[in-house]
């Protein structure tokens, strides 16, 4: 059993008094909160929604935490079972990953009068429209909980669907809410508008201060070793650039026999970034172009690792692709991917605190893993979204961590003549800003609490 740090004690009550959407900085231990205010305060069963590859994780800290829990079960798949609850019956868990809400049994789940259900990770349940968070909303309980560390990303709607969970009789109207806190346009003869960021963020925070807290690790005290963020430039030459520069030209190029046909403003971006990283990401044929060329960041990484041979570190790329062609070759034993099995992560995880080296594409290494053992990050290209970038900077970053922690990210930049930058430029300056927008609504909570104003 864990001991709670105190900063984690006097969130328990908090939790067990109100639904809440709890934002904590990871590494905090929203986890063992959660796990603690479900034993001292739940009166009956309660379910845990977490990402598929940390149900094990959560069990196991269940049991860690209450020893005397008489049922953790670890629901999975389309056939979700589990022995039949009863009035009176001792406390008694369900762990469940989001997609299981979309099943048949999701049917089973809104049969349950669940005292409590807690949500890990909960920006997964963002967009209003999925099927999953339809169904999150349709259970019943008694209490509810939301956890995540980046409740918004593009702009406060992502937000919205979460706090109609929480208090669906207070957050009705999505587009009451979009209104009010999206500042967007509408182009001239269409009926839709593009957001452009957030709006009215004090007014929005004063909104939500009663089912929102955050803290981060230098409000509690926490004295972690700094992190640091840096982007370091990587030359884009021979063919590579010569391929990058037609596409940004013609929009066009002829790779192996097949096309490689730009259409619109999004698929020049995702195609440019592709080609600054690994032209064949751009085809579907097995060759890898340019033929006898090993692309520059992965030179630059193999550089890197010859000079660094002791140091524990993570190699993440958005691509599955570019992490099995390249990546895995530099760590062959340590490779975490998407639809991976939670005994095939585990044992990738055993392998990396033996070996010191970790690969894995971005989705499935930015969430719910603890990889402290390691004090670097190296991105091989970046992503458009800042809760991916954050989550990601947390997996090193938390308690037990010992070393200065830093996040590289590698940008491409062409060798010669001009437009001198990459698309990856764009990309780490867009998120840079997504970033600043949702940390001002932190601070404008703090604010209000401290302040005391919590009135409408």
């Amino acid at each position: 059993m864990k001991t709670l740090l105190p900063f984690q004690a006097e969130m328990v009550p908090i939790l067990a008094d109100r639904n809440l959407l709890l934002a904590d900085d990871c590494g905090l231990g929203k986890t063992i909160q959660a796990i603690e205010a479900t034993k001292r305060y739940s009166e009956g069963p309660v379910l845990i929604v977490c990402p598929r590859n940390v149900k094990a994780w959560w069990a196991q800290e269940i049991r860690n935490q209450d020893a005397g829990v008489p049922d953790v079960c670890e629901a999975a798949g389309r056939g979700l079972h589990w022995t039949e609850m009863r009035p009176g019956k001792p406390l008694h868990y369900v762990i469940v990953h989001p997609e299981v809400l979309r099943y048949a049994a999701g049917e089973l789940l809104k049969a349950v009068p669940w005292d409590w259900i807690v949500v890990d990770e909960a920006h997964r349940f963002k967009n209003r429209k999925a099927a999953q968070t339809k169904a999150l909303w349709k259970l019943k309980s008694r209490r509810k909980t939301a956890m995540t560390a980046t409740p918004y990303g593009r702009h406060p709607g992502d937000m919205w669907a979460l706090l109609r969970w929480l208090y669906p009789k207070k957050f009705r109207s999505y587009w009451g809410w979009y209104e009010k806190y999206v500042d967007s346009y509408q182009p001239r003869g269409k009926r839709y508008s593009i957001p452009r960021g957030p709006k009215n963020l004090r007014r929005m925070a004063k909104e939500i201060s009663h089912v929102y807290r955050r803290r981060t690790k230098d409000e509690v005290g926490l004295d972690l070793p700094p992190m640091t963020y840096a982007d370091v430039p990587v030359m884009i030459d021979g063919r590579t650039e010569e391929l990058y520069r037609k596409l940004l030209v013609d929009m066009y190029a002829e790779i192996h026999g097949e096309e490689v046909i730009i259409e619109n403003a999004l698929t020049r971006v995702v195609r440019l970034h592709q080609a600054a990283l690994d032209p064949s990401l751009l085809v579907d044929t097995g060759f890898m172009f340019p033929i006898g060329e090993v692309p520059p960041k992965v030179r630059w990484l193999e550089e890197w690792l010859d000079d660094h041979p002791n140091e524990p570190v993570i190699l993440v790329s958005r691509y599955r692709k570019f992490v099995e062609r390249w990546l895995q070759g530099l760590a062959p034993s340590a490779t975490i991917v998407g639809g991976m099995s939670q005994r095939q992560v585990q044992a990738a995880l055993a392998a990396f605190y033996d070996t010191g080296r970790l690969v894995g594409s971005l989705a499935a290494i930015c969430e719910g893993l603890n990889l402290q053992m390691a004090a670097t990050i190296i991105v091989t290209d970046g992503t458009w979204s800042p809760v991916q970038a954050y989550q990601l900077s947390q997996r090193i970053h938390r308690i037990g961590q010992t070393q200065p922690c830093q996040v590289i990210h590698l940008v491409g930049k062409l060798a010669s003549g001009r437009q001198p930058w990459t698309v990856d430029r764009l990309v780490r300056r867009a998120i840079t800003r997504r970033m600043s927008e949702a940390a001002m609504v932190d601070e404008f909570v703090k604010d209000i609490l401290e302040g005391g104003d919590t009135s409408d």
